[in-house]
């Protein structure tokens, strides 16, 4: 989970900021977050993974195995699932992006 550490260290006070941008309130952010990369890394291991960093398409939600329960996600996090896909949307192409950055 080193990277994930990383990746919040560097990008977390950024998309926390992006959250509450988008509907999010400070609390809910900061909860959602790492609950989200800890549901992202779970749902997207081996190929699924690959394939996202291996992508030219852009990437979001639909972009997701179906491992990944977002009315889960947003069950864990207080927030309902519209809110979840939101957060989803603005996290994956980020987290994307820092991970072939710094593979």
């Amino acid at each position: 989970m080193d990277l994930i550490q990383n990746f919040m260290d560097k990008e977390g006070d950024s998309i926390i900021g992006e959250l509450t941008s988008r509907g999010f309130s400070a609390e809910q952010a900061t909860g959602f977050l790492p609950e989200a990369l800890a549901t992202l890394m779970q749902g997207l291991r081996g190929a699924d993974f690959a394939d996202l960093l291996g992508s030219a398409s852009p990437v979001g939600l639909a972009s997701l195995p179906d491992s990944v329960d977002i009315a889960a996600l947003a069950s864990r996090t207080g927030v309902d699932s519209s809110n979840a896909e939101t957060g989803l949307n603005a996290l994956i192409p980020r987290l994307v992006t820092f991970v072939k950055d710094n593979q």
